[in-house]
């Protein structure tokens, strides 16, 4: 089975993705093993992990058969070197709903309205996380774009992964509830 990296970013769908792979048998934790350790800033989608950082990902990479999320998504570059036949998927939805579910997540985990970055940084993070993959894997065959909020699902997916579809409706996990305009 290849190596399957979700590499969108937060508020992308996610979470159900990584649910999706385990109906599809793929090996996956869902875990928060990496947040505290990384020693550059999670904001710089840029910066090169460190050789300590990329030890220990590519240690944890072997483990599993499938990684979504941090620090999956600002690694995609170092997972791709590594492991030359995994596959990436690149979860997206409409940048201000990105925008919009990353604010109202972090005022549900207590950040103070003051602390939250803006809508336009979110977006713009977002939009230049996007240009890095594409960047990164044009040309390539092992890239798939999905967007789960609207409506795709096993179709795409397991067409990509060559898997069977299951007779199961695609999971949506995290379905936000946004009470507070922007």
């Amino acid at each position: 089975m290849r190596k399957v990296f979700g590499i969108g970013m937060f508020k992308t769908g996610l979470t159900s993705l990584g649910q999706a792979l385990v109906i599809l048998g793929y090996r996956y934790a869902r875990e928060e093993w990496y947040h505290g350790k990384i020693v550059d800033d999670p904001w710089n989608i840029d910066a090169p992990a460190s050789p300590t950082d990329l030890t220990g990902l590519l240690a944890r990479a072997e483990e599993l058969d499938a990684h979504i999320d941090y620090p999956w998504m600002f690694r995609f570059r170092e997972m791709s070197a590594a492991f030359p036949d995994a596959q990436f998927i690149l979860t997206v939805r409409k940048p201000e709903n990105v925008a919009r579910s990353h604010r109202n997540h972090r005022r549900s985990t207590g950040t103070k309205e003051a602390c939250l970055p803006s809508t336009e940084r979110l977006v713009k993070r977002y939009l230049d996380h996007g240009r890095l993959v594409f960047d990164h894997f044009q040309g390539k065959r092992n890239l798939l774009v999905m967007n789960i909020e609207a409506g795709e699902g096993w179709q795409p997916l397991c067409r990509f992964l060559e898997r069977p579809i299951p007779d199961v409706p695609f999971p949506w996990a995290n379905k936000g509830i946004y009470p507070r305009p922007e």
